[in-house]
């Protein structure tokens, strides 16, 4: 009876909303590549410390704003993350990918007494994370992309089991359509700019104008940034505007957007005020013990790196340890979801991650355009 009323009973929408926008902010701040990047653990160390040691401090935040700053960036990073991936390196992988899923969300639901929902989102975002550092300098997968992008759908999309299929699905390709529009007008006026070197910029507030331009229209604006994001990216790509994968801009890994969401994250901790109940915390243990036998294994079956294996693992284990930590302890008690609407966020993301890698390529024949992909170019050099 427990499972079936997790798989059904939602809480408080409002602050299921909060809830996620802390998890994303989490989430994109232990992603986060660009300058400062050594800070990046100790900003969520600190929101962490400040939301156990601080009493409780009730502030107004505006939420809508605070969800709107924070989601287009990193939705730009998705879909620059979907532009440089390419298919499985083995089938394996996946297979590995899926039995650590099951046995991380298992585990955070018999021992840490998470709602099975939860434990299903969770585990989700920390395989995604395990493979996000593991490809972190080689070519990427769409296991290392699609936790985040579920997450935003879930986001943005909240009450997901109420939503009509046909309703959401033709908003879908409509801010799809919108959004490869954007994108290509995103482009045209960033040519005129002739200014490279503040590609990051421009892009950042690009983003931005996808989002609000797709919220406004009524379409999804998750669909709308990513295919803006995803035309911008491989249409200069293909042209030769971005020199190479690394190249293409990532509005996420900017300065600003560091320190922004630093100081949303501390707010969020210093405004919380949480009580460590261990006996929840019990799965933790159980789960870096097995993300660290599906880094052994799949180690073995498909090697990408000859770096320093010992520090990689140390980092992904910490990485997984604060992602825990921090949903965990700052999740509002009140916020609750579907086991269905994770699983139907999920499999939104793989269907977006399709639909914006086929939608494109009839307009490139359309303009006499080469397509081509930064992991079609790895590829030939592997060759």
């Amino acid at each position: 009876m427990e499972i079936i009323r997790n798989l059904l009973t939602s809480g408080s929408l409002l602050e299921t909303e909060h809830a996620l926008v802390m998890l994303l902010l989490l989430y994109g701040l232990l992603t986060y590549r660009g300058p400062n990047l050594r800070w990046a653990p100790l900003v969520v160390l600190a929101g962490i410390l400040l939301s156990v040691f601080t009493p409780v401090h009730q502030i107004e935040l505006f939420w809508p704003v605070i969800t709107g700053l924070v989601v287009p960036p990193l939705l730009w990073q998705g879909a620059v993350a979907v532009t440089r991936s390419g298919p499985l390196y083995r089938r394996w992988s996946l297979a590995v990918w899926g039995i650590t899923l099951v046995l991380i969300t298992l585990s955070l639901f018999l021992l840490s007494a998470l709602p099975l929902s939860n434990a299903l989102l969770l585990g989700i975002l920390a395989v995604t994370l395990v493979w996000y550092l593991r490809e972190v300098s080689a070519e990427r997968s769409y296991l290392s992309t699609i936790g985040m992008i579920a997450l935003v759908v879930l986001l943005v999309d909240i009450d997901l089991v109420d939503i009509s299929l046909r309703s959401w699905v033709s908003t879908l390709i409509s801010g799809l359509a919108l959004g490869i529009a954007l994108g290509f007008i995103g482009i045209t006026l960033f040519r005129k700019l002739k200014h490279v070197e503040y590609k990051n910029w421009y892009f950042l507030v690009w983003g931005y104008v996808a989002y609000l331009t797709g919220t406004i229209f009524g379409t999804s604006a998750i669909a709308t940034t990513l295919a803006a994001a995803l035309v911008v990216a491989v249409y200069g790509y293909s042209t030769g505007l971005w020199a190479t994968g690394k190249a293409i801009p990532v509005s996420a890994n900017t300065p600003f957007f560091f320190y922004l969401s630093a100081i949303v994250w501390i707010v969020l901790g210093w405004q919380a005020h949480t009580v460590i109940e261990f006996q929840h915390l019990a799965g933790i243990p159980v789960v870096l013990a097995l993300i660290a036998a599906c880094i052994l294994v799949v180690r073995q079956i498909v090697p990408i790196s000859d770096g320093n294996r010992l520090n990689l693992l140390l980092r992904q284990e910490i990485g997984v340890l604060l992602l825990l930590l921090g949903s965990m302890l700052l999740w509002p008690r009140e916020a609750f979801l579907t086991t269905v609407s994770v699983e139907i966020a999920l499999a939104a993301a793989v269907l977006l991650i399709v639909l914006l890698r086929i939608m494109v390529e009839p307009l490139f024949e359309l303009f006499d355009i080469r397509l081509s992909w930064p992991t079609e170019h790895n590829l030939k050099n592997k060759n």
